[in-house]
């Protein structure tokens, strides 16, 4: 007998003995979420459920992060830790047209608040209109970096990152780029290169984020269902090395076939070799610290974050969600038929919400108990 098929063997008999069926042989059947301990996975914080697919959520600020007004449409951005003790939220904001208008009326805003679960106030434009989906890191200098879509006010060079010392800027284009690259998801591996996610299906990585960029290289098949679309990846790196991203995932059905979708989870232990999870990390339905709960007709663009000074752990991510509630109005919603419509006629406005996970009270202790309601 083969060796591997021998060790599952040996699992499944003492699990067996155990009283429990065996669900798992490798860490791998734990989606690299956890360990595969005699037959059964312990997943790691915030991770649960059989194969460790699923996040555990905490209640979220009743009225979002940014943008919680009709006067304002923003989708998602994310969140990072400043020298001055303030947290700096990079978030899209349309300056008119609501959603609609996107693609041509998004700028890239920089807010600010002294606690992580908000709310943020505006402080000023970092990347003036087109800028859309601002993803912010810290390189291991104390740099700040904006990756994001769109070329502003520049030249070219400018769709891809803008970077400066201070969280206010000035922003300057950076004088590389891996081509073509949409919602950039970046993530510095714990060797010290910077990883990222473009397009929604490649990778590419460089030693430095003004050094040159690798050839960009697929990560295969996002799953086996035809009917779920996945886009907007956030990546980052586990304690163990792994890779692992987190997706935006839609239905193409419409509502009446009643087959909503919202999220998707892919791990790799090297970045060639990819497996794209049937298990959805999160649905569509958050619980407010005020006591509601809110099913949303979508959940998109979800940026991790982490503890300061641990980038390997997420307790929390950033989205961007409509105020359209899921129903039978997402028969017809704006531009075709899906079951997670953002927009229909009269209705276009969308705001920013701070999911917490499970850990984020231990991260942010006293940040975490200023959450107004």
């Amino acid at each position: 007998m083969p060796l591997l098929r021998l060790v599952i063997a040996i699992v499944s008999v003492a699990a067996s003995v155990s009283g429990n069926s065996a669900v798992c042989a490798t860490d791998h059947d734990c989606s690299l979420n956890g360990v595969c301990k005699a037959g059964q996975c312990e997943c790691d914080v915030p991770w649960t459920g059989p194969s460790c697919g699923r996040l555990l959520t905490e209640r979220a600020r009743s009225k979002g992060v940014y943008g919680y007004s009709p006067n304002i449409s923003s989708w998602g951005g994310s969140i990072v830790h400043g020298d001055d003790g303030l947290f700096h939220l990079y978030v899209a904001e349309m300056t008119a047209g609501g959603l609609r208008e996107w693609g041509k009326e998004c700028q890239c805003v920089h807010a600010v608040s002294p606690n992580i679960s908000g709310p943020f106030v505006e402080a000023d434009v970092s990347v003036n209109k087109w800028c859309h989906n601002p993803a912010p890191i810290r390189d291991s200098k104390g740099e700040y970096l904006l990756f994001h879509i769109g070329t502003g006010n520049e030249t070219e060079t400018s769709k891809f990152m803008h970077h400066s010392s201070s969280p206010t800027g000035p922003w300057v284009p950076a004088k590389t780029s891996p081509g073509g690259c949409n919602n950039p998801a970046p993530a510095f591996h714990p060797n010290g290169t910077l990883f990222m996610i473009c397009n929604h299906m490649y990778i590419t990585s460089a030693p430095h984020w003004d050094g040159e960029w690798q050839r960009m290289r697929s990560l295969g098949k996002k799953g086996g269902d035809p009917d779920r679309h996945w886009e907007d990846p956030t990546l980052w790196f586990d304690r163990r090395g792994n890779f692992h991203i987190l997706y935006h995932v839609f239905c193409l059905l419409p509502y009446n076939a009643h087959k909503e979708c919202y999220s998707g989870h892919a791990f790799s232990p090297d970045g060639f070799t990819w497996t794209f999870s049937d298990v959805e990390p999160f649905g569509g339905t958050v619980h407010f610290t005020d006591g509601s709960s809110t099913t949303f007709s979508t959940r998109e663009r979800p940026q991790v974050i982490f503890a300061r000074g641990d980038s390997t752990t997420p307790v929390g991510f950033v989205g961007g969600v409509s105020s359209q509630p899921i129903g039978p109005t997402c028969d017809s919603c704006y531009r075709g038929t899906c079951s997670q419509c953002k927009i229909t006629e009269g209705r276009d406005w969308t705001y920013t919400v701070l999911q917490p996970l499970k850990g984020f009270n231990d991260a942010y202790p006293d940040k975490a108990a200023t959450v107004a309601v």
